[in-house]
C-alpha cells in the first residue's frame, strides 16, 4: 500500500460527517484550495486538534486509485508556533466524500509554523489568532 507521507506539502493535503461539516475556504493553497471546519476545534490545554480538507487541482493517486481530495487533522501548538499531523485520507470524491482510497494515522513530529505559508493559514485558523 502506498504511504500518505505527512511530509506532504501543505498545500496539497475522517470526519464521519462530512456533507454536514460547515467548510470554510482559506483559499488557493497551490495545487489546491484548503477549507477547514472551525466546528471540529478541539482544545486541550495549549494544544488544538482541527480537520482541515484539501481540494486537489489534479487528481493524485494512491494504491493505483485517483483521489480528489484530502481530508486531515492535525494538532497545532498554540504557544510554541508548531503543529502535527494526526491523520490524513485520501478520498475520490469532493470534500473529503468517498470512501477512503487510502489512510494514515499516528502522530508526526512537530514542524514549525512557516509565516506566510498555508501552515500559518491553518495554525491562525485553529488558535483564534486571525
Amino acid at each position: 500500500m502506498d504511504r500518505l507521507a505527512w511530509s506532504l506539502p501543505l498545500g496539497l493535503v475522517l470526519a464521519s460527517a462530512s456533507a454536514a461539516a460547515d467548510w470554510e475556504s482559506l483559499g488557493d493553497a497551490g495545487n489546491a484550495e484548503l477549507f477547514v471546519d472551525r466546528a471540529t476545534i478541539s482544545r486541550s490545554g495549549g494544544t488544538v486538534k482541527m480537520w482541515s480538507v484539501y481540494e486537489l487541482k489534479t487528481p493524485g493517486s494512491a494504491n493505483g486509485v485517483a483521489y480528489a481530495s484530502l481530508k486531515r487533522q492535525d494538532e497545532f501548538d498554540c504557544v510554541g508556533l508548531r503543529m502535527r499531523g494526526v491523520q490524513i485520507s485520501a478520498h475520490p470524491g469532493p470534500m473529503g466524500e468517498g470512501k477512503p482510497v487510502a489512510s494514515e494515522k499516528g502522530t508526526s513530529a512537530w514542524t514549525p509554523v512557516k509565516p506566510e505559508a498555508t501552515s500559518e493559514a491553518l495554525w491562525k485558523a485553529a488558535c483564534g489568532k486571525e
